[in-house]
């Protein structure tokens, strides 16, 4: 892979999505404790939190991460990196708008839908421009291809359920609800860190990388089962979702099987603070794999909430945050500190991090994390948010070390 810093926007340019993911992690900790988390699922103060940790922390992340990785792994410059400076502005506003929407007025869920798309499709439409002139083509850039098609179509089925809410549309809006959450889920953000995650762990674990084939299985397999899954609204409902969840669960397995053959290659197991969180965010997406799979036998919504909660927080949360301490300091490294090197003295790339502080945030979270799932198991919300009190005491920690890193002069 041929790392150049021609390749990715300036850090300057994406110091906005890194900052605002960070905000808006510790935003949604900060929000749980306004809203019952024993609520119905469908609860739109369930929903809307929902929204905004996936929209404001995982979204805000994804573009910021792919903005800089894509075009490395792919070897071609951007084909509008222009776009950028307005992609965050658009989400974060119809991402207001949303929340307006689920909490006070519904016509604001329109609103913000659609600005949320119109962040979305820009997005989607430049990576897909950029991925058209890509030197690498493997089945990594295939799946980043895929996920930009989902990310589009999840989007617009939300468009169409906001318009089914305000009256605009006689259909029943609970209908797309598999197709919308599957296919932003499941058929962006998973498929985009199956992906990704070939791609990182043998450069930041020290592991053998897969074959290509070997990740064209899980991903063609993960692919018909969001597309199936799409479909059944139309004809088939039943038979097509279990058809869809049973895809999807054999593409994960052999996802589980090529992690495993990694992490069984490393040629040195280093335990930093990046291994610990991948520890932690993969064991949570073996437990919330086991929920999931096993709500579709029992439909238990203990288990179900469990399970999204542990997918949410642990897998998401711990992902993103480990990558962030590895690419936000290589990052700032590479593009303002690696020309100076002939001219004077610079850091090292493990001084950019503040180690302690890492791991002071990844302790808060790991505590949160089992305090709020012991708190759903049992259903007490005193113990659940004893593990939420922890989770934002985490996010602010987090949000220091982002602005931290953040505090070269760029």
């Amino acid at each position: 892979m041929n790392v150049s810093p021609n390749f990715s926007p300036s850090i300057r340019l994406m110091k906005p999505y890194f900052t605002l993911s960070g905000f808006f992690f510790l935003l949604s900790m900060l929000w749980l404790f306004f809203i019952d988390p024993f609520a119905d699922l469908r609860d739109f103060a369930i929903v809307g939190w929902v929204h905004l940790y996936m929209l404001g922390f995982v979204m805000m992340a994804i573009f910021s991460a792919m903005a800089q990785l894509g075009p490395v792994i792919v070897e071609t410059k951007h084909y509008n990196v222009n776009i950028f400076k307005y992609v965050w502005i658009f989400l974060t506003i119809g991402l207001v708008l949303m929340l307006f929407g689920f909490y006070a007025q519904q016509i604001f869920l329109l609103l913000g839908g659609s600005l949320v798309l119109v962040a979305m499709a820009i997005y989607a439409i430049e990576f897909l421009l950029t991925l058209k002139n890509a030197r690498r083509k493997t089945s990594v850039t295939k799946a980043m291809k895929m996920s930009n098609f989902f990310l589009l179509t999840g989007i617009i089925s939300g468009i169409i359920m906001a318009l089914s809410f305000n009256g605009y549309l006689e259909i029943d809006p609970h209908a797309l609800l598999n197709t919308h959450t599957f296919g932003l889920i499941v058929g962006f953000v998973i498929m985009l860190i199956m992906g990704i995650s070939i791609i990182l762990i043998p450069m930041f674990g020290l592991a053998k990388r897969i074959s290509d084939n070997e990740f064209s299985k899980s991903f063609f397999t993960l692919s018909i089962g969001v597309i199936i899954m799409m479909l059944s609204p139309l004809v088939l409902t039943e038979y097509l979702q279990n058809i869809a969840y049973a895809t999807t669960i054999l593409a994960i397995l052999l996802y589980m099987y090529q992690l495993f053959k990694m992490t069984r290659s490393r040629a040195k197991a280093i335990h930093d603070i990046w291994a610990k969180s991948m520890y932690v965010g993969f064991l949570s997406f073996i437990l919330s794999f086991l929920l999931l799979s096993s709500y579709l036998l029992n439909e238990n919504e203990t288990v179900l909430r469990l399970g999204m909660w542990i997918m949410l927080v642990g897998f998401f949360g711990f992902l993103i945050i480990g990558n962030f301490y590895k690419i936000i300091p290589f990052l700032i490294w590479f593009q303002i500190y690696s020309p100076l090197i002939e001219e004077r003295s610079v850091p090292m790339l493990h001084e950019m991090l503040p180690q302690r502080l890492a791991l002071l945030q990844w302790f808060y979270a790991l505590l949160g994390l089992i305090l709020s799932c012991i708190g759903i198991i049992t259903k007490e919300s005193n113990i659940f948010y004893g593990g939420v009190s922890s989770l934002l005491a985490g996010g602010i920690v987090f949000f220091i070390i982002i602005n931290k890193m953040f505090k070269t002069n760029l």
